[in-house]
Parts: C-alpha cells; structure tokens; sequence
C-alpha cells in the first residue's frame, strides 16, 4: 500500500520533471530560431553590443542581454545588463569577487542562488531582473518620496535596501549614488 502511493507520487515529479524539460527546450528552441542577426539589429543596440564587446562581453551575450531585457519589458535603460556584465566582471561568467560572496557574470550574491546558478550567465540575468523589478514596487513602498524609483531599486539590489553604516544602520535607503553599471551605460550612449 505504501509502495503504491510511493510509486505514483515519484511518477507525479518525473512527469512535472518533464514538462519542464520540454518547456524549457521548447524556449530554447524558440529563442535560437529567433536570435538576432546583425542586419535586424537596431542602431542603438548594435553600440551597446560593440561597446561590451569592447570591454570583454561575448556579442553574442551581449546580444541575448538585450534580448532578456526585451523580455522583461525594459526599455528605459536599455543595455543595462551589458553595462553591468562589461563593469562587473568584463564579461567573465565564471568571475568570482567580494571575497568569493559575488560570483558570475553580474557578480550576483548568493541571494540569486535560490532561483539560478549564478555562473549561468542567462539565468542570472533574469534573476538580477526580477530582483530589480521586485525591488522597484519595494522601493515605492519604503521611500514613498523618491523620484527616480528605477535607479533607486537598481542601487538597492546592488548596495541592498538597508544601510549598513553605523549611523545609518537598518535605516531604508532611500537615496545613494548612481550605480556604476549606469554610469557606463550613460556613457555608451554619449558615444564616449
């Protein structure tokens, strides 16, 4: 009796195992009949891809970033995830730093090991995304008065929501310096 309902229960998760592979190849699938090519690549996204190429991003990586952040419905600070793969680890997957707290491509916490690998360049992209989206409606609610909401949840995922200084400590922030990620894409986009 027991056997039976632990049969059909290990039956239940290889199947939902399988419908995920299948999804999952499924999108894959998709994304590489559908990936760029270089004559529909718009103007601006061609010298955000020749730009991180420059400084270490893989074009075709580069190109994929921009396609998560379509994905996610980002257009404001298109290139983003480029901008911060080329200032955090110059394109290096396997780069590890903070005393080996921040690993891969965008130098992810292990925060983002409960959705990704963060040597998965891809899969941490879309957790960065939804940790910054996320901290987007958090960044509303914590600092009702903040302008730039944006780039406030942006420097909350890198620095985190709360300071650590002592004078500051368990405080919300709610204001801070431009992350370095933006700063460089800004730069990208003076052509500089």
């Amino acid at each position: 009796m027991k056997w039976d309902k632990r049969a059909k229960a290990a039956e239940a998760r290889i199947c939902r195992v399988l419908v995920v592979l299948c999804v999952l190849a499924f999108v894959v699938f998709f994304a590489m009949c559908h990936m760029a090519r270089a004559h529909d690549v718009s103007h601006d996204d061609r010298a955000v891809v020749e730009r991180a190429a420059a400084c270490g991003v893989d074009p075709y990586l580069a190109l994929e970033l921009l396609h998560v952040e379509d994905l996610a419905g980002l257009t404001a600070h298109r290139g983003m995830l480029a901008a911060k793969a080329c200032f955090e680890s110059r394109g290096n997957p396997e780069a590890v730093g903070d005393g080996g707290k921040a690993i891969g491509l965008l130098q992810l916490w292990p925060w983002a090991e409960v959705t990704t690998d963060r040597r998965h360049p891809i899969g941490s992209a879309y957790a960065y995304l939804g940790a910054l989206l996320g901290g987007v409606k958090r960044a509303k609610r914590h600092c009702p008065g903040a302008r730039r909401v944006f780039r406030l949840a942006w420097i909350r995922v890198n620095r985190g929501p709360f300071w650590r200084r002592q004078d500051r400590r368990g405080e919300a922030r709610c204001h801070g310096a431009d992350p370095a990620g933006l700063k460089l894409l800004r730069r990208w986009r003076r052509g500089a």
